[in-house]
């Protein structure tokens, strides 16, 4: 797909080691236009991402959400009490994730921090949005895993320069364990397109900046 970035895909017991040992936040490639982000290639380990899609192909207890603007099959790993929900919401993990967030963005962040797993099948999309409400979550780092997405599958992760569809800044591969980290503001309009074939999973960290 002309303006995709390229990435190789990867292919229910608990996780054995520490989450954050798994995740790679080494490799970021950083933007400031139209919206400051920033992309990582591969942040997580095969070795964890298959244990976490197991977990999400067998007994993670999602749940169907419809509105005007997008569909999916979403649940919060804080109401699981699964093992790799208790990994994902670690302080390993999200001390980890939370200081290279500041290492990114500049600012420090409060301590909660949500972390939503969601899943996309065929016919599913997220609408152009910007996720921005006065006193909500500030920044976002979300993890894609998946079996293989191809082209014709769908579900790319478009950012786009205004509220204006037709206005496509970049157009990202949902390659599995590749990872975006985001700023929420007035101007990050982003969307995921329809699903057509294929089974899309991520996971979606949420912070707060904090006002101190």
């Amino acid at each position: 797909m002309p303006g995709a970035e390229t990435g190789s895909a990867q292919g229910s017991a608990g996780i054995d080691l520490p989450l954050a040992s798994g995740f790679d936040l080494n490799n970021a490639a950083f933007f400031i236009a139209p919206f400051r982000y920033a992309t990582f290639e591969r942040c997580l380990d095969s070795d964890v991402a298959e244990r976490l899609l197991l977990w999400f192909e067998s007994t993670a207890p999602w749940h169907h959400v419809e509105t005007d603007f997008y569909e999916q099959h979403e649940f919060s790993c804080w109401d699981s009490a699964a093992p790799e929900a208790a990994s994902l919401t670690s302080e390993d993990l999200l001390g980890a994730l939370r200081a290279e967030m500041t290492r990114l963005f500049g600012c420090h962040f409060r301590p909660d921090v949500s972390v939503v797993a969601h899943r996309l099948v065929p016919g599913h999309r997220i609408g152009i949005h910007n996720d921005y409400l006065v006193g909500q979550e500030t920044h976002r780092f979300v993890v894609q895993l998946n079996r293989g997405l191809s082209d014709p599958d769908g579900g790319f992760f478009m950012l786009f320069s205004s509220s204006d569809a037709a206005d496509v800044h970049k157009v990202i591969r949902p390659a599995s364990l590749s990872a975006l980290a985001f700023e929420i503001s007035p101007s990050s309009y982003h969307a995921i397109s329809q699903m057509h074939g294929n089974v899309r999973y991520s996971i979606v960290f949420s912070f707060y900046a904090s006002t101190d």
